[in-house]
């Protein structure tokens, strides 16, 4: 990235913090007027995979009479979901986001929700904060990703390890501003302990809460239809680090010449990670199965599930993996402890020791039965942690107590 389009960043994103502030903290100063709830939530964001809208949005869905989903296009269809969608030339002309944020504000005049609610703090957050702000009505910043990707240009496009100490002190500056905009959500949503700590030192606490996304729970795939030894879900982007993923596979491969791995999902990243395996000599090794709409059913013939990242939330390729009886080797970061404890049902890596990774997949594809002890506890954590009955009543409880403080109405019978 260049210095033209880092200093883009910047100014976007410190206009867009800006007036997101200005507008939520000018209404603040208005007494919100009470209302009779209609139990319907308005949410936007963008939804990279149909496994990830699921298991985000069943159990809202479970939780209200009606999400209305302002996305860019329509997802799987789901009973008590409507899908409001921007027209693509309206996006092209002013950008997705500012689409998105336009046909929010028409879908709050017209539905007149209880609840606004975003998916990371730009723009889907700030989106929902403004329009809640306008129509006198609570909102929810849904945190994920892991803090790290908070910081104020986002890991996938500025390097922070590589800058300089100019941009540094910009970038603080920038993620101070952002802070102050968080604190103005009436409903702090994060996906586990690390999220909320990292909240807490900045003085933000009282509203915050800790929601996963769901999964279902899984039966335990028969052994012999366990024919991938290790698999990755996931973006093919920077900050997923999906270079060390092939590294590992190369690696056990010099012990094991006939391990098979899979990567499932896409990116800008594809045709760069095709040619990495083919320098190591490793395509017959690895499938790059690109999006599909079978995951489930790949991640259940699965052994091993490798996560690399440089920052994660609570990572639902990581909960569905693990529901399904595939034992997880993933990076200490982010919220992954909080579902992975190590040594019992997989294990925590020390970020970037590749040689770390290579040693416990190796000891589990040779030891048959510490993968099985892992693999059942990994079910048992999965499903306690994430099932999709769980999630749901802590987003019923949550949306109701928020509802409630706010209009003036219990809304217990309202919202179900």
């Amino acid at each position: 990235m260049n210095i033209i389009r880092r200093a883009a960043a910047y100014i976007l994103l410190v206009s867009v913090y800006g007036f997101t502030w200005l507008v939520a903290v000018l209404a603040d100063m208005i007494p919100r007027r009470s209302w009779k709830p209609t139990g319907r939530i308005i949410v936007t964001g963008t939804f990279f995979n149909p496994n990830w809208y699921l298991a985000h949005i069943t159990p809202l869905a479970n939780s209200v009479k009606e999400v209305i989903l302002v996305i860019d296009e329509p997802q799987l269809p789901m009973e008590k979901v409507r899908f409001i969608c921007p027209p693509k030339w309206l996006a092209k002309i002013i950008s997705r986001a500012a689409a998105k944020a336009i046909w929010v504000i028409i879908a709050g005049i017209r539905y007149q929700p209880d609840l606004y609610m975003g998916y990371n703090l730009v723009a889907g957050g700030c989106t929902a904060l403004v329009a809640s702000s306008i129509f006198g009505r609570p909102s929810c910043y849904q945190m994920t990703g892991g803090q790290l990707v908070l910081s104020t240009v986002g890991v996938e496009t500025f390097e922070f390890e590589k800058a300089g100490k100019i941009q540094h002190v910009i970038s603080e500056a920038v993620g101070r501003l952002a802070i102050s905009v968080i604190k103005l959500f009436d409903l702090i949503v994060v996906r586990g302990n690390k999220g909320k700590a990292f909240l807490a030192g900045y003085g933000i606490s009282d509203n915050v809460v800790i929601i996963t996304g769901s999964v279902r729970a899984a039966v335990q795939p028969a052994q012999s239809d366990q024919t991938i030894d290790i698999v990755y879900v996931g973006r093919l982007v920077p900050i997923k680090q999906v270079e060390q993923f092939i590294t590992i596979v190369k690696e056990v491969s010099r012990a094991m010449p006939s391990v098979k791995a899979a990567i499932i999902g896409d990116g800008p990243l594809m045709a760069e990670m095709k040619a990495f395996a083919n320098k190591l000599r490793i395509m017959n090794n690895i499938e790059f199965l690109g999006k599909r709409k079978d995951v489930e059913e790949i991640i259940s013939r699965s052994k091993i599930f490798i996560l690399t990242s440089k920052s994660e939330g609570l990572s639902i390729a990581l909960a569905e993996a693990m529901a399904a009886g595939v034992v997880p080797v993933v990076a200490d970061v982010g919220e992954l402890r909080d579902l992975v404890v190590d040594s019992m049902n997989g294990y925590l890596i020390e970020p970037n020791n590749i040689d770390g990774y290579v040693g416990k997949a190796m000891s589990l594809l040779q030891d048959r039965a510490l993968w099985e002890k892992c693999s059942q506890r990994a079910i048992k954590s999965a499903v306690s942690y994430c099932d999709i009955e769980v999630v749901s009543r802590k987003w019923q409880r949550y949306i109701q107590d928020v509802v409630s403080r706010t209009s003036g109405h219990l809304v217990q019978e309202v919202l179900n």
